[in-house]
Formats: C-alpha cells, structure tokens, sequence
C-alpha cells in the first residue's frame, strides 16, 4: 500500500466536510431540525415539573422552576385544576410532535447531503483511477482501488451521515440538558463538569487508537479484495491444479486477519464508553449525594427536583452516544484520508500545448531513449536511437523482458522516458496534450479488453461512439469477425457479459482488432495481436492487417517471427538494446541473434 502522509483528522474532516457547501441550505435545515429534536426532548422533561406538581398540590407561582412562569399568568397566580388537566397532555403532545418533526427533518435533510457527497467523492476517485500514471498501476493491486471505492467510501458515508447525525443530535441534547439543569440548580450542576476533563482526555486517547486500528481494517479489507479477485478470476486455473484448498487457506487467513483488527476496534470502543458511561453515573450518583445534602434542595419542589435528576440521568444517552460515535469518525477519517491519498496522487503527465501538424503522417523518431520502472530499478531500455518512416512497418523481437512493449508504452505515453525523447511528425510528445497524442495511435494487445456490453459499443467505444455504422461494419469486415457476430444471439446488439467471457479467445482478440481498425489512427501498435488466434483465423486477420497497416506507421511486436517476415524492418532487442536491425532475409544472411531466435523456434 501506499506509505502514508500523516495528517491532523481535524483538517482530513474539514476537508471531507467541504463537499457539503453546495448544499449548506439543505444542511443548514438538518441541523435546525437536530436542534428543534434536541430542545423539545429536554422541553419534555420540563414539562414533566409541571405533570408532577400538578397532581401535587397545583401549579403555584410560588412552587417550582418552571410553574411559577406559567402559574404568573393567572390573577391570582395559581393555574386552576382543569387547565392544568389539558395544557399538561396538549403541551406534551405538541412537543412530541415537533420533536418527530425535528427528527424527520434532520434525518432525511442529512441523508441527502450525505449521499450527494459520497456520489460527487465516490465519482472524482473514479475519475482520478482513470487518470493515475501506469506506474501506480505496477505497484498496487486493482483490488485495493476497488477497496477503496467500495469498502473506504461506505466508512466516509457512516462518518458523513450516522456519525454526523448523531453528532449534531446529542450535542444539541446535552447542551440543552446541560442549560436546563443549571438553570435549575447551577450548584448542583457544576458536579457534572468536574468529570469532563476525564471525559475528554479518555475521547483523545482512544479517538488515535481508532484511527490506527481503522488503516489497519482498510488494509485487510483491500487483502480480502484482492484474494477474492484472483480466485474468481483464475478459477479455471484453481480448479484444474486443485487450488481450492489454497485459495481458501489464503481467504481465510486474510478474513481472520480483518476480523481481528475490527474486534480490536470493538474492544476499544466499548471499553471507553464503558468507563465514559460509569463517569456520568458517578457524576449523577455524586449529584444525588450533594442534593440530599441539608439545605441543598429546600426550596425545589418534588416536581421540580424529579425533573432535575429525571434530566441528569438523561445526561447519560448522549453523552454514550457522543462517545460510540466517535469510533466511526475516526473510521471515516481514517477512510477519507486513504481516499484522499489516491486524489493527491499526481496524475499522467499532461503535456505541453504543442500541436502536432495535420495530417499527422507517422514519422516516429526515438533519440538517445533511457527508462527505468523506478529509480532503485535497473535500466529497462537504454539508448535506443532510430527513426521511422511514415506509413513503414517496424516489428520488434527479442526474447521476453528485453523492452519490447515497454518501448511500445513509451510511444503511446503510458510511461515517460528517464532520458532522451520520442518525436512524432518532428514533434516531441512530451509537449503534445495526452488527448490528442493518443487520438493518433491505435494498439491491440496482447491482454484483450472488452466490457460488459454491446458488440457494437464494443467497437464503437469511446471517442469512435459518433463513427458511421457503414465504418464500424467495414472494421468487422476487415476484422474476420462479421460470420460470428451473425451467430450471436442479439447480433451486433448481443451484451458481452464480464470481459466477454462467452466468446473465444480469437473472437475476443478479433473484436479488439476492429476497434482499432475503426480508429483508423496513423500510428498502430500490435502487441502479439494474434497470439489469441488459431491459424485459420490468423491467416485471415495477417491479411486483414496487410491491407489495414498499408498507409500507416506500425509496430509490430511479436514472438512468433514467422508472423513478421513481410516487415519493412526488424529490430532484435536485448536486455533493453538494439542489437540487430534489418529485414529478414538481410538478418538471416548474418547468422546473428535474429538467426538463432528463428532457428530454436523452428526447432521446438
């Protein structure tokens, strides 16, 4: 994985919460509604004072907290018995409603806002995979990012909408409560804050010990991502070499570890707010200590005093709750950080604003060219020089791992050079926008790809999404792939399925061939584009391309030398250098490094 930057949680979260400004109005509202659902649940327990000296000896205005002001209104400042009997239920069931109402508002307003930020992050961190240089690729696994876009950006959720409802919520609740009981009895109430410094140093404490813990969950939910991927990928693989048993052995080990770094979050969230919640009892129990005090509650009424300690002990839920919550901010800090560190990532290397001349006609010039995967990392390619012509076909061959697709990567921008240049039409495409640099090469490679969709968007993929039917049924033509296309069930119509898994390998490769032929680029690189091919189909495509390579400048990379012996050159390479260069009968004539390639495949 990724090494880490540290970062402070509080700007990880400010940063996460400023995904929210579009809709601070819908925001703005779920956080009134919060604070009407939080003071009407304390405005309940107020009510309850007046419940209790009602059914005592009546609603005084010189008895409790609270039935003093409303007893004030009455000449002779005593509520008479039958108000009392329906203002007490009517003003409960008002509060009720307009705290279900606060509820429902602040839910569903924080709900919205919270999907609408992990939609607009969840779509930029998809966005940016798209845009990551290949080296990230080489050096993390596809089912990390895949882990983070499912399994990390679920946490960040929890954090955005759970975390922050409950937040809001019994934030509002405990100052509310708070307010309350210092407006009744402030001596009494100031008990409560001997306790917080406690309270606070334990949510410190434990809040690093969850964002710790919540890397490592992350972490093992990416291994369990990538086990998974592999085994469902290769599993024709593992059930012909009898797998099975491995891979599960392989699974199980990474799921247990997952299940031990959650249950070690588990452990530390219930044990603070175990000790948080035996600290607010002892706070209330120290509270009922002082209050039964001489002097200390003369002047409360039973109302009253019921209602204090009813509000005190209410104290309790928030405060737990403020404290389990805790656990998934942490784990959506912890969440947004690894999201953040993808997005951070610098992307491919745009280029300059260097237009290439129009028409491109193909003039590819390497110049002194050096590449490395990495600094540590030996040299892949080094100084290679030479120029093709337009419309000239150059294949290159050599044993596996002498640079042959890495060169071929180079030109297409997939990596940049560690020295020397690449020139396209005089042009060096370090300068030229990515966009427009690959509008003018087409590649076929080895790995087929090929989504789960039509056979027509197939081809018609991308930028070739507006080409003219009549072009994309010439491509299928000039590709061999019209006869089986008519096979299939819908036709050009037929949806795919995952990576086109019902059709063979020469289809597949054949569909991939009329992509690029569609594309019509001026530069065409094949990479082993018929290595999936039977020799019937092979012989058909060979001219296919002879016909298609005509007019265009083409690299062809090869294994199978008798598939390249009609090149306008051969380039032999080695251990990332050039070692011969001519065409075939010219190399054969030397007896080199070509000849005896040739001579050990004709042997096997």
């Amino acid at each position: 994985m990724p090494p880490r930057k540290p970062q402070h949680g509080a700007h990880t979260y400010r940063r996460l919460l400023a995904y929210a400004r579009p809709h601070l109005a819908i925001f703005a509202v779920a956080v009134l509604g919060f604070f009407l659902f939080s003071t009407m649940g304390v405005s309940l327990i107020a009510v309850t004072e007046l419940l209790l000296d009602a059914v005592g000896a009546g609603i005084q205005e010189s008895r409790g907290f609270l039935s003093k002001y409303v007893a004030s209104y009455y000449p002779d400042g005593v509520m008479p018995q039958e108000t009392a009997r329906w203002l007490v239920p009517l003003a409960m069931l008002i509060i009720i409603l307009l705290r279900a109402i606060g509820n429902f508002v602040g839910s569903y307003g924080l709900a919205y806002v919270g999907r609408a930020i992990i939609h607009q992050l969840r779509s930029q961190l998809f966005e940016k995979i798209g845009q990551l240089p290949s080296a990230y690729f080489d050096r993390y696994t596809g089912a990390y990012l895949i882990s983070k876009v499912s399994y990390n950006v679920e946490q960040v959720t929890n954090s955005i909408t759970k975390a922050v409802k409950v937040l809001f919520r019994e934030t509002f609740t405990t100052v509310a409560l708070l307010a309350y009981l210092l407006l009744v009895n402030w001596k009494l109430t100031l008990t409560f804050f001997l306790f917080a410094p406690l309270i606070a140093l334990i949510v410190r404490t434990v809040g690093k010990r969850f964002r710790k813990l919540s890397h490592r969950i992350q972490n093992s939910m990416g291994d369990v991502t990538h086990v998974t991927q592999e085994a469902i990928n290769g599993y024709q693989v593992v059930r012909m070499y009898g797998g099975q048993e491995y891979e599960n052995s392989r699974f199980e080990s990474a799921s247990d570890n997952n299940r031990r770094q959650f249950m070690k979050l588990v452990v530390a969230n219930n044990a603070s707010v175990s000790v948080i919640q035996i600290l607010v009892g002892l706070s209330t129990a120290t509270i009922v200590w002082f209050a039964l005090a001489p002097g200390m509650v003369e002047s409360m009424t039973a109302g009253v005093f019921a209602a204090y300690i009813g509000a005190a002990a209410s104290l309790a839920k928030p405060v737990r709750s403020l404290s389990e919550v805790f656990a998934d901010i942490q784990k959506g800090i912890a969440a947004a950080e690894s999201i953040f560190e993808v997005m951070d990532t610098p992307s491919e290397p745009e280029g300059g604003r260097e237009v290439l001349p129009k028409p491109v006609r193909g003039a590819v010039t390497f110049e002194s060219l050096d590449f490395s995967y990495d600094e540590a990392a030996p040299q892949v390619l080094s100084n290679i020089s030479f120029s093709v012509e337009p419309g000239e076909t150059v294949a290159l061959v050599g044993a596996s791992g002498s640079g042959k697709t890495t060169l071929a990567s180079l030109l297409a921008r997939f990596y940049e050079p560690t020295g020397g240049r690449i020139l396209l039409d005089g042009v060096d495409i370090s300068t030229v926008p990515l966009q427009d640099l690959r509008r003018h090469i087409s590649m076929v490679s080895q790995n087929i790809v090929l989504f789960n969709d039509s056979v027509y968007r197939n081809i018609a993929y991308g930028d070739l999404e507006g080409a003219p039917k009549e072009n994309v049924l010439r491509a299928i033509e000039l590709a061999h792939a019209a006869n089986f296309i008519e096979e299939l069930p819908q036709g050009l119509e037929t949806v795919l399925g995952d990576n086109a898994q019902m059709l063979s390998g020469g289809q597949r490769q054949r569909l991939s061939i009329a992509r690029a032929l569609l594309k019509d680029a001026p530069v065409l690189i094949l990479d082993e584009a018929t290595s999936a091919l039977d020799n019937e189909s092979e012989r058909h495509i060979q001219s296919a391309l002879t016909e298609v390579m005509k007019n265009r400048t083409t690299f062809v990379i090869a294994h199978r030398l008798s598939t390249i012996e009609s090149a306008d050159r051969i380039l032999v390479m080695e251990k990332g250098r050039i070692v011969e260069s001519g065409k075939h009968s010219e190399l054969l004539a030397r007896g080199g490094r070509y000849a005896t390639l040739l001579q050990q495949q004709t042997m096997g």
